[in-house]
């Protein structure tokens, strides 16, 4: 954090003898933010909250193995491979359902 040299203080007020914004020392500025700038800065936000990264995501296997492990550990229960396979089906990888479909599926279940 910044030090600031005190000149006077009281109940009510403080004078100090230099002071810039929070805002300009600490946010970008604003100009032109790519794409790629916003959804970095974004997945930065998150893991400063606590949120992992994993990194070996790139396949729609892993994440679609990820999800299952993620299911299985919010709702403390093991889908058999059969189970696992209609849920996909259903759910996740159906044609023709657009990603609210989907989402709302798996919000609704």
């Amino acid at each position: 954090m910044k030090e600031y040299n005190t000149i006077a203080e009281s109940n009510n007020f403080i004078v100090l003898d230099k002071y810039d914004k929070y805002s300009m020392l600490n946010e970008p500025s604003t100009v032109y933010q790519t794409e790629f700038a916003l959804e970095r800065e974004f997945i930065n936000d998150l893991i400063s909250q606590g949120y992992e990264n994993p990194k070996d995501l790139t396949t729609q296997q892993a994440m679609l193995a990820n999800v299952r492990v993620q299911l299985e550990g919010l709702n403390d229960m093991v889908f058999t491979d059969t189970e696992w396979v209609r849920c996909v089906e259903e759910y996740l990888d159906k044609l023709g359902d657009d990603i609210i479909d989907k989402t709302r599926k798996l919000q609704d279940k």
